[in-house]
């Protein structure tokens, strides 16, 4: 079985990750190779690390405006209990970067961490792209670690976006502890569009609250939640949502969300029952974050008996909530 897992691999990369033929394995498959056969895993992550991504951007077309970039470490600072904001000079991503998407970063070839590690762009500022993240694993305490001027390998921008086609009126921006990270540049561009837009935001107390200021610096009137009440609501800001859409009668609300898993389920069940469209982005782990590792999936609903299982750095990470099969 792992033999015939790494022919398929292979096989994928023949063609150079052909979206049918992804699709039709995965279906086939239940998606549990990747999770459950660790050679086959384990092929991909070689594969990819010799290649650093350079390779699958060179000839996969989605890719035409994602760079590989070396570059250096300008700033990288504590903002949160345990969240840092990193600031480097990207000019190609910069460029390109639109709301929701993310790059992927290889901190150091020389720490022996073998896989990048998935980012969103927190902000774009000229040449230049911030990335606020949170201390979880070894890999991101090694990048809280490096100092300016550090060597960073960076690939991206990466994914898909926000759509905002359909005027919000007004949007709602939810984002749960280091999730508001992926919305902020979403909330940029909804106020440059002159949109009226809440920022619900939540954390566990204080120490770890995230973005408040960057985000009523643009405009936003926010709202905040914490677990322990230490500041604004004391519960979930799931519950600051329920109150604003029982509350007010607008004509289009939109939601946009990001963060713990939980949080997004608890918010796509809120929006249906007030048939409030909602988009989510999704921040499962990733491997190669090229489509070919299989390990970022997510259920899909295809219709009512079918789910489809979807690669959150391709077809994501941003969702219609409605889509996403959260009993599954």
């Amino acid at each position: 079985m792992e033999l015939q897992a790494l022919k398929i691999t292979l096989t994928l990369l023949d063609t150079s990750i052909d979206k049918k033929i992804v699709k039709r394995f995965l279906t086939r498959q239940r998606f549990i190779i990747g999770r459950h056969y660790p050679v086959f895993a384990f092929g991909l992550v070689l594969l990819y690390s010799i290649f650093h991504g350079n390779i699958y951007a060179m000839r996969n077309n989605r890719l035409s405006n994602t760079y590989d970039i070396h570059t250096t470490v300008l700033s990288n600072e504590a903002v949160a209990e345990a969240h840092y904001l990193l600031r480097c000079e990207c000019p190609e991503i910069a460029q390109h970067a639109r709301p929701g998407q993310f790059i992927h970063v290889m901190i150091s070839q020389d720490t022996g961490l073998l896989l990048r590690r998935p980012f969103t762009i927190y902000t774009v500022e000229g040449r230049e792209i911030t990335m606020l993240y949170q201390i979880i694993g070894e890999g991101t305490k090694r990048l809280s670690e490096m100092p300016k001027d550090a060597p960073l390998h960076i690939l991206g921008p990466l994914g898909n976006t926000f759509d905002f086609t359909v005027k919000p009126e007004p949007a709602i921006l939810v984002g749960g502890g280091a999730g508001i990270a992926s919305l902020m540049l979403l909330a940029v561009a909804l106020r440059r569009n002159g949109i009226h837009t809440f920022g619900l935001v939540g954390a566990q107390h204080r120490a770890r609250l995230l973005s408040v200021t960057d985000l009523e610096a643009i405009g936003i009137t926010v709202h905040i939640a914490t677990d322990d009440g230490s500041v604004g609501h004391h519960g979930y800001v799931t519950d600051i949502l329920t109150d604003l859409l029982e509350g007010t009668a607008w004509q289009h609300p939109t939601v946009y969300a990001c963060g713990p898993h939980g949080m997004l389920s608890a918010v796509a069940k809120i929006t249906v029952d007030f048939e409030v469209p909602t988009q989510i982005a999704m921040e499962n782990r990733m491997g190669c974050a090229m489509g070919v590792c299989l390990g970022c999936v997510c259920p899909v609903r295809i219709d009512t008996n079918t789910v489809e299982y979807q690669r959150v750095c391709t077809e994501g990470p941003v969702f219609d909530a409605t889509d996403i099969a959260w009993d599954v």
